[in-house]
């Protein structure tokens, strides 16, 4: 038996757990939908593209999606069912911290290997997962975050209008965008195209 052989073995053993957590397999991915089937979690390993038959090196890709298509995207741009909201690689939400990954080759045992993934499945993917059942707590979270950044920036807009916020708090998330936006390198017509796309989405008056 091979490492990609094993390497679906151990997937296996791993969506054992999984279907206890009350996920379910489509693919390579794991999911769960939320009671409200507004929010899902998804986790997917992802494969190092150096893999060969004798050797895998895989890590897990870890998020909350929600059917909320980011009111910044292009109208060219794919209108697909799910969006990634919060997530991470497996390795950030680890209490190092680090980029993690694991090999499995020929001698690998695939239930030791199979019961250290589930074991950080246990105590540091599920909890973080469980933050996020709602989209306001996902809201929350975002709103918690520092906006120190273009695209954050963007989205406090959007929730604000979304919100229905007093006109003086639209106008401080506008002049924040603005502000981040010209910081961050990008071109006044492009940020002011992103700032119209937004009202236009959440049904706005332009101002």
């Amino acid at each position: 038996m091979n490492a990609q052989e094993k390497f679906e073995l151990l997937m296996q053993e791993i969506g054992k757990f999984f279907s206890v957590e009350g996920f379910r397999r489509s693919g390579k991915h794991f999911l769960k939908l939320m009671p409200d089937k507004k929010l899902r979690w998804n986790i997917w390993p992802q494969k190092s593209k150096w893999n060969t038959a004798e050797q895998v090196e895989f890590t897990f890709e870890v998020y909350v999606e929600w059917k909320h298509r980011p009111a910044r995207s292009e109208e060219w741009e794919p209108k697909t069912t799910w969006y990634g909201a919060v997530g991470n690689r497996i390795g950030r939400l680890m209490p190092k911290n680090e980029d993690t990954w694991w090999q499995l080759a020929e001698g690998t045992s695939i239930d030791f290997l199979g019961d250290q993934i589930n074991g950080v499945m246990s105590l540091c993917v599920l909890p973080f997962l469980k933050q996020f059942q709602t989209e306001q707590e996902i809201k929350n979270y975002f709103r918690a975050l520092p906006i120190d950044n273009y695209p954050i920036a963007l989205s406090m807009l959007e929730f604000d209008l979304t919100e229905k916020k007093p006109d003086s708090v639209v106008e401080e998330s506008i002049n924040t965008a603005r502000r981040l936006g010209k910081s961050s390198g990008v071109y006044r017509e492009v940020i002011e195209a992103d700032i119209q796309r937004i009202f236009k989405v959440a049904g706005a008056a332009v101002r």
